[in-house]
């Protein structure tokens, strides 16, 4: 549960359905014999079913029952602001819907101390070239010469942008500058919860998708390598191909933190995506595989 001093906070919460789960949690503790029926009733919802349903993920919480929830909960004004556009950031399909929402939550996060830092790291992947810096500045002993450290990107960036990256890391943890003014990486874990994860990280994808294309023009055939292979696979084997790329990545991951002589900073991407709809017929087993053929 997450709390302060045994008190539930709506501003703890990117998920409306954590926050209704550890309400109901908490409300179970502490009165006897509570239950879902009980929450509908005091509620004035007549399904019984309505909140587990909600938290199982079998269905949505539609705006018409916020009122009720809020002064149910006893929810001031400002915090019945966060649980509706918390609401409509959950609910939303669109990257860049939930973007949209997730920018009012932090508006209402960051007037509280509290989340000041916390929110701070979530922009770590606001800017393409914030990762690629965190790991340059290791490589890179510029000597806060921005110039040369923004020459040293690809695409390049621009010296003041070089310098901003390098006070957001340092700021928030991601980097520390050493006494004979080198700077090196903490070990900070860059991690956020899975619904703030679907809001900010599709558009960092999408920025550096952007630029493998880009790539295909700027840079020689001898500094890239694209490959791509159009399957037909059942569902079961879908789900495989993905562990097996993620498992691909954490070996790349692993041998890049073992390497002793790093020169260069480079981009690993995978894209695995449904080129058809799920059809129920069996396979026929064809493939299409473009795999080494580079342009």
């Amino acid at each position: 549960m997450k709390t302060k001093n045994n008190i539930i906070s709506i501003y703890n919460y990117f998920d409306y359905r954590e926050y209704l789960s550890d309400m109901y949690g908490q409300l179970k503790k502490s009165r006897y014999g509570y239950s879902y029926r009980s929450f509908s009733r005091e509620v004035g919802i007549s399904s019984h079913n309505f909140l587990p349903r909600i938290i199982k993920r079998e269905r949505n919480l539609s705006a018409d029952f916020i009122p009720q929830l809020c002064n149910y909960f006893k929810l001031s004004s400002k915090e019945e602001r966060y649980f509706s556009i918390l609401v409509q950031f959950n609910n939303a399909k669109k990257p860049s819907v939930k973007e949209k929402y997730l920018k009012q939550l932090m508006t209402f996060r960051f007037v509280n101390d509290e989340y000041k830092i916390e929110d701070k790291k979530l922009q770590f992947f606001d800017k393409w070239y914030y990762p690629v810096i965190r790991e340059l500045i290791t490589i890179c002993d510029f000597q806060e010469d921005y110039n040369m450290l923004a020459r040293n990107c690809i695409p390049r960036v621009t010296a003041a942008q070089a310098k901003g990256a390098v006070a957001f890391l340092v700021k928030n943890g991601f980097i520390t500058k050493e006494k004979d003014g080198t700077y090196s990486l903490t070990k900070q874990i860059i991690s956020t919860e899975p619904e703030v994860d679907s809001a900010i990280v599709p558009k960092y994808h999408k920025k550096t998708i952007q630029q493998c294309v880009e790539a295909l023009e700027t840079l020689d055939k001898e500094d890239r390598n694209f490959s791509s292979s159009t399957l037909c696979v059942s569902r079961e084997l879908f789900e495989e191909m993905k562990k097996e790329i993620y498992q691909f990545r954490k070996r790349l991951l692993s041998m890049a933190r073992e390497c002793d002589n790093p020169e260069m900073v480079c981009f690993a991407g995978f894209q695995l995506l449904p080129r058809s709809k799920e059809i129920s017929l069996g396979s026929n087993g064809l493939s299409a595989d473009e795999e080494g053929k580079d342009a």
